[in-house]
């Protein structure tokens, strides 16, 4: 998953409920910031943010992700979002 937040808009208490559930894992820190500070980084290096396969494997988890309350006032993070992420 994927929040896209605004500063002081409950973007960490949204995403400390999703996290809290027993089948979703968080990423390594709560606010990559990939699609606005980070983007000339790899997808690799986006992907490395995030638990491994072993780590979903061995807890029976499902899902896990990112909140950024500061992707908001930015427009160009959904079409540079869609362009990463799509499966095309």
């Amino acid at each position: 998953f994927l929040v896209i937040g605004q500063g002081k808009c409950g973007t960490s208490s949204l995403y400390q409920y999703l996290t809290g559930h027993d089948r979703v894992l968080p990423a390594v820190k709560k606010q990559i910031h990939y699609f606005i500070f980070n983007t000339k980084k790899s997808l690799k290096w986006y992907y490395s943010n995030f638990p491994t396969i072993e780590s979903f494997l061995g807890t029976g988890t499902l899902m896990t992700g990112e909140a950024s309350p500061g992707y908001m006032p930015y427009p160009s993070v959904i079409e540079l979002l869609v362009k990463r992420l799509s499966p095309t």
